[in-house]
């Protein structure tokens, strides 16, 4: 058994481990002791600890179980599955990072504490993938060469995946307004939304990744393809600034969670959340349509300031719309005498 295989399947064991000891102490209602610190109740049970209305630790150990099945069973059946067996573990296990990835940006920014368990799942999920590079038989740029039918149905499907739901979210958000509040139903299906608009674009990430790996040089000096991944990189500040910022400060406003009360906070991250949904929904429309197309007419620049365009007549247009929501919500409170 080579070294990397090793790695990979030790890791995965440690990290079914640690998913099912934080899952067993959370069903017997137990305190989740943190080897260092002792902040780890505080990430375990905050509103993030579900994804798609399931726990992370299950999550985890359906992750860890995969890919210890997987490299278990290529261990000892070495033909086991052929390519497509390797791809497919070599998709769950980058998803896995990503999301890892992510779990830790919550942490950092949203939560400001941090679960040693779960930053120690977040490294062996780290070593895993670096892992699952570098034991490529092809290398990776064969590897993805081979299976580039499939990265670019993923990469389609996700594009389509995240302009719908980014449509359906928006809709939503201004169909939940009309009585000019979010109950905590439509709070949890926006959330649901959310998050399943993340998962599109962590597809989006590691398609494209794979895409442009290949054809690195060619891709490079491509203006539809430059502009295209700037505009991933703002779907993933905007996405990162709405949900580890805007959303949880609007849901303790709303809910009464804790927080320390200025005036005038709640219209203030009402507005942002407006402009944030017009950049999220025009971004992936754009880029949608930059996939689509074979080329553009126009150098990577003008093509960037065409979007920035876009995003200034779309962000104005949402300010618009909240400023009505607005003037609306105030002849509603006088008409039933609240303040």
């Amino acid at each position: 058994m080579d070294t990397l295989l090793i790695i990979k399947i030790t890791s995965s064991a440690l990290g079914l481990f640690i998913a099912w000891y934080i899952w067993h102490k959370k069903r017997h209602n137990e305190k989740v002791i943190c080897y260092v610190g002792q902040k780890c109740d505080a990430v375990l049970y905050s509103s993030y600890a579900k994804f798609l209305g399931l726990p992370i630790e299950n999550l985890g150990i359906l992750y860890y179980f995969i890919l210890l099945f997987g490299y278990g069973a290529h261990s000892a059946f070495p033909d086991f599955g052929g390519k497509i067996f390797i791809f497919a573990l070599f998709i769950v296990s980058g998803a896995g990072f990503l999301f890892s990835i992510y779990l830790t940006l919550v942490q950092l920014l949203s939560l400001k504490e941090f679960c040693t368990w779960c930053l120690t799942s977040a490294f062996l999920t780290s070593l895993i993938f670096i892992s699952a590079i570098a034991s490529l038989e092809d290398g990776l740029s064969g590897f993805l060469l081979e299976t580039r039918p499939v990265i670019l149905m993923i990469h389609v499907l996700a594009m389509a995946l995240g302009i719908g739901l980014a449509t359906v979210t928006d809709i939503f958000f201004f169909k939940f307004l009309k009585d000019f509040k979010i109950s905590h139903f439509e709070k949890e299906v926006l959330r649901t939304l959310s998050q399943v608009i993340w998962l599109a674009l962590g597809l989006v990430i590691i398609s494209g990744i794979g895409l442009f790996l290949p054809y690195i040089g060619e891709y490079s000096e491509s203006s539809k393809f430059i502009v295209k991944m700037l505009i991933v990189a703002v779907l993933i500040l905007n996405g990162a600034v709405l949900n580890l910022f805007i959303t949880p400060r609007l849901t303790a406003i709303s809910f009464g969670g804790h927080h320390i009360h200025i005036p005038g906070e709640l219209h203030y991250a009402r507005k942002i959340s407006f402009a944030l949904g017009a950049v999220s929904i025009i971004s992936w429309y754009t880029a949608f349509i930059l996939g689509s197309l074979r080329s553009i007419p126009f150098s990577a620049s003008n093509s960037f300031l065409i979007y920035l365009g876009l995003l200034v007549v779309g962000i104005t247009g949402s300010q618009i719309m909240e400023r009505n929501i607005a003037k609306k919500g105030e002849v509603y409170n006088k008409i039933h005498g609240q303040n």
